[in-house]
């Protein structure tokens, strides 16, 4: 953070951000400025320089045969990546993104694909599919107050099986999660989760983006106090989606083969 502007890293905006994944970086964003907090959004494609500061790195949804494509780069960008993380950069990484920042990508067939390895988790490809309303008691540090409960969209195949000791990023009360013999969704990594929940997440959570602005705040020593009046629009808007999942939360998508 220089000259008390907030750097948000967006990596693979084209090649992993199919899910409306810009949605989580415009929610750090908007709820950032009801904090008078300035923001600048760095994207990171193949082959770019990768920046050496971040305050915030997100990666989106993206399918098997884009983090094939990535192979060579991820690599490359691997170490910083995970350097930012263990210095307590909050990664934000969703979907295929998350499977892509664990330790390996399993799929069905074929080669492998090594990860980012800022989760110490592996992403197995065949479980059963997923596609569903989400419901969820993050673990997260939120604000004092807020509520742990999540509310958003599953879709995918993946068994996540997570090392010795990495937390989960939440219970499930609604859906499918990790899929690998218990209720929980996700993983933590100090400041950094990864998870399956989509719609985006953080348009739907705001209190969750709240957490993630407060840690990256933290971290640089500034205190992330957001403006309720200037945030009321956005935490209504998220109310009201949260509402409709609640309604159809049992409601079941056809399954796709």
């Amino acid at each position: 953070m220089t000259a008390d502007r907030l750097t948000i890293l967006h990596v693979y905006p084209r090649q992993m951000g199919v899910s409306g994944d810009r949605g989580n970086v415009a929610a750090l964003v908007r709820r950032a400025e009801t904090a008078d907090i300035t923001t600048e959004v760095l994207e990171y494609a193949p082959g770019d320089a990768l920046p050496t500061e971040a305050d915030v790195v997100v990666i989106g949804n993206g399918p098997l045969s884009a983090m094939r494509s990535l192979g060579d780069d991820v690599a490359r960008i691997g170490a910083p990546l995970r350097a930012f993380a263990t210095a307590g950069v909050p990664v934000v990484a969703v979907g295929g993104g998350f499977d892509l920042a664990t330790n390996e990508v399993v799929p069905t067939d074929g080669a492998g694909v090594t990860g980012f390895g800022v989760f110490d988790a592996r992403a197995v490809r065949g479980a059963e599919r997923r596609v569903n309303y989400f419901v969820l008691d993050t673990a997260y540090p939120l604000l004092p107050g807020a509520s742990t409960g999540l509310a958003g969209f599953e879709d995918h195949a993946t068994r996540i099986e997570l090392g010795t000791g990495v937390r989960p990023f939440a219970e499930v009360v609604s859906g499918g999660g990790n899929q690998a013999g218990s209720p929980v969704e996700g993983a933590i990594a100090g400041t950094s989760f990864g998870t399956h929940t989509q719609g985006p997440i953080l348009p739907l959570n705001p209190q969750l983006t709240d957490g993630v602005l407060a840690a990256a705040t933290a971290r640089l020593g500034r205190e992330y106090a957001p403006d309720p009046e200037r945030t009321a629009t956005i935490d209504r808007y998220a109310r009201e989606a949260r509402a409709t999942v609640d309604r159809y939360v049992d409601k079941a998508f056809k399954r796709i083969a």
